[in-house]
């Protein structure tokens, strides 16, 4: 179950149940905007949304592969601008320090860190600056309901409230982290607090683990980032 309502002007995720998943989430998201006034009910043909960098998730990467069967550096030559290698001993490094500073458990400076140092892989942009798959004539998405369109195009709308838009970006930046892990960037035992790990579609994780708060940590960020 996952319930939005209309909280000024924006679409707002008011509540979910235990076993919501992702693909739950992106279906209730998209149903919702047809059922009210927003600009997002008629959003088809702006190309707004295609204007920014568009991530490309681990587990998008993993639906390309299983539908295609194209190998990894298939995928990342013709679908994917990789970003800079993380410094992996920084991480470890700066995780160490959140502990001991912020009296944290090695989850919480772990997911504070990757928050704050996630650069995400993308889609192929054009020399104007959007996506290569946007039709610039017609304003729409030439890969729309195909396996190639990401996670994040399928749910971000230019409505979201505040909290389903924590949502998301938690969901980037796991999402990223765990591509990460498949470049070999990082070994999945780094990161086993990862809700992607070990699945294979979004109608397999669950939108509760990707809801996280750690105020008492927050002053310690300024000092890395």
């Amino acid at each position: 179950m996952v319930k939005l309502v209309l909280k000024k002007h924006k679409t707002e995720l008011r509540d979910y149940s235990d076993d919501a998943t992702l693909q739950e989430l992106w279906n209730e998201v998209d149903s919702f905007r047809l059922t009210n006034n927003l600009k997002t009910r008629y959003c088809k043909g702006c190309g707004e949304c295609c204007n920014q960098p568009i991530p490309v998730l681990g587990l998008d990467i993993i639906k390309i592969q299983k539908t295609t069967g194209l190998k990894m550096d298939e995928i990342i030559k013709k679908h994917i601008i990789l970003p800079q290698k993380p410094d992996i001993n920084f991480r470890k490094s700066a995780i160490s320090d959140f502990m001991r500073a912020g009296k944290l458990s090695y989850t919480e400076a772990a997911i504070l860190f990757e928050y704050n140092q996630c650069e995400p892989l993308i889609l192929p942009r054009k020399e104007d600056g959007t996506c290569v798959y946007l039709d610039n004539k017609k304003g729409l998405c030439t890969i729309y309901g195909q396996v190639y369109r990401p996670y994040t195009c399928n749910l971000y709308i230019c409505t979201m409230g505040d909290e389903l838009s924590a949502i998301q970006e938690m969901i980037v930046r796991q999402g990223t982290w765990h591509a990460y892990s498949l470049l070999g960037w990082i070994s999945a035992e780094e990161i086993l607090h990862n809700p992607f790990l070990n699945v294979d579609d979004y109608d397999k994780v669950y939108i509760k683990d990707f809801r996280f708060s750690s105020r008492n940590a927050l002053e310690q960020l300024f000092f890395y980032f």
